[in-house]
């Protein structure tokens, strides 16, 4: 009979960043949405900024809380990564999310498992916020992990045979690294750079749906007349696909870690803020239920919920969860990180048996 290991985590890039520079996301996230017309102009003047945003933001341009915000994070990933090495899986299964990168408008399926046989990362080299990255590494150091062609193939087919109509690859499609969601959860499951020899499956999830090739899989605001894409798979369908998942595994000699990768509400997609800043309050009600073990409200939210609180990578968590719920294992809270300035609130969890 097969195990299944379950955690939630955040792939959010700016933890790639020397603290002094990680306060850059709030500012870039004003200038974009004000140049995209999603804000107003009074924003460029930091006292009209909300109490909340300017006290975290501070008098060191978000140095501090930047430091404190990376470190509740990764403090937990690490407890993450001490779980997992001492339940030491056959194959790690990420789910995330795609932003326009290895699927364009030439296709977009709702969920898709990756089949390769490596899963390369290419160059660390992916920090936006400037001044290096913060492990001090050469930015053109590559890093690469075997994949697991065939327990992938397993997974699917047994997706297929249980009513999902999964998509597959052999090969990246439009670049030839994995998406950032993969890249950045496995570099911070590796933070403290032990190595990582677990095989890995990516499995992707159409988290932007509607506004994915709209907004070749970004934030902000579209022109009212846009013509949207088809929705994505709702909470529900991730977190039934979660069960099932957790049926195959169940059912093989495998021992699977499965991992839901996501920030929770994103300020560049949270329209009530202006798309600048996340909506703290919603992913305060996400970990209230979270810390009960009340898995169920994250399959009864719905798409158009987590849209409004800018939560729309959050599937990459119901699916996860819905494994867990399957399992009957029940969740370690490890850290909340709500955060005004760093574009999104993070949090990390950790499942295990009753």
């Amino acid at each position: 009979m097969g195990e299944v290991f379950g955690a939630g985590m955040s792939h959010y890039p700016g933890f790639h960043a020397h603290p002094e520079h990680i306060g850059k996301q709030l500012v870039g996230n004003i200038a974009r949405s004000i140049k995209n017309g999603g804000a107003d102009p009074k924003w460029e003047d930091k006292a009209n900024w909300p109490s909340a945003v300017r006290d975290e933001y501070g008098e060191d341009e978000g140095a501090a809380a930047g430091i404190a915000h990376r470190k509740l994070h990764q403090d937990a990933v690490m407890k993450v990564r001490d779980a997992m090495d001492a339940f030491n899986p056959d194959f790690v299964l990420i789910f995330g999310d795609d932003q326009y990168e290895n699927f364009h408008d030439d296709m977009v399926p709702p969920f898709a498992v990756f089949a390769w046989d490596e899963v390369n990362l290419g160059p660390i080299r992916d920090n936006r916020l400037g001044g290096g990255n913060f492990w001090d590494e050469d930015p053109d150091k590559e890093f690469s992990y075997k994949g697991h062609k065939e327990a992938a193939l397993y997974l699917a087919n047994g997706l297929m045979d249980s009513g999902f109509d999964i998509a597959y690859s052999y090969r990246p499609l439009h670049r030839e690294n994995a998406a950032h969601a993969f890249k950045n959860t496995l570099l911070y499951l590796d933070d403290d750079r032990r190595g990582f020899p677990y095989p890995v499956i990516p499995f992707h999830i159409n988290c932007y749906g509607e506004r994915f090739v709209l907004s070749r899989g970004g934030g902000g605001p579209v022109a009212a007349d846009a013509q949207y894409d088809v929705k994505a798979p709702s909470p529900k369908r991730c977190f039934e696909l979660g069960q099932s998942l957790a049926r195959i595994i169940k059912d093989s000699p495998d021992k699977g870690a499965i991992i839901g990768s996501s920030s929770w509400s994103h300020g560049g997609l949270t329209q009530s803020n202006d798309w600048i800043h996340p909506d703290v309050e919603a992913d305060k009600v996400l970990w209230e239920h979270l810390s009960t073990n009340d898995l169920t409200f994250f399959r009864d939210i719905t798409t158009a919920q987590l849209v409004k609180a800018g939560q729309v990578e959050v599937p990459n968590w119901c699916a996860m969860l819905g494994a867990m719920h399957e399992m009957g294992q029940q969740v370690e809270p490890l850290a909340f990180a709500p955060s005004h300035i760093f574009n999104s609130s993070k949090a990390v969890a950790l499942f295990h048996d009753k």
